[in-house]
């Protein structure tokens, strides 16, 4: 009887550190804001809030109660070390993936790359 070869290479999708960069677990939840544009004369802005699961250098990962488009560019207001101070971010959505809890709904981890973060008001 002869074995089944096994695949020498894991699929990208499945591996859950494909970019091999460090995260760091920051569960805390922050604010975001869209602007879409629906027609050619009509922006949609919508806002909502978020849970910012990890971080990593370049982008982190958020939950979010909407689904996003692959380069969807938004702003992300992030907590500093005071509730007072808010950092805010341009980032890109990079990929989403939709999650289903049962009769409570659906949820969305959306990865996001970060642009650039705004100057703070002094």
């Amino acid at each position: 009887m002869t074995r089944p070869k096994i695949p020498q290479k894991v699929e990208e999708s499945a591996n859950p550190d494909r970019r091999g960069g460090k995260r760091v677990l920051t569960v805390q939840p922050c604010f975001y804001q869209l602007a879409q544009v629906d027609g050619y004369e009509i922006v949609k802005i919508s806002d909502g809030h978020a849970l910012s699961l990890n971080t990593s250098v370049g982008g982190f990962l958020l939950l979010m109660p909407q689904p996003l488009g692959q380069r969807q560019v938004f702003e992300v207001h992030t907590p500093l070390s005071t509730e007072e101070e808010k950092a805010v971010k341009l980032v890109e959505a990079c990929w989403t993936r939709e999650l289903t809890f049962g009769a409570a709904g659906k949820v969305y981890l959306v990865g996001v790359r970060s642009l650039f973060e705004l100057a703070r008001p002094n």
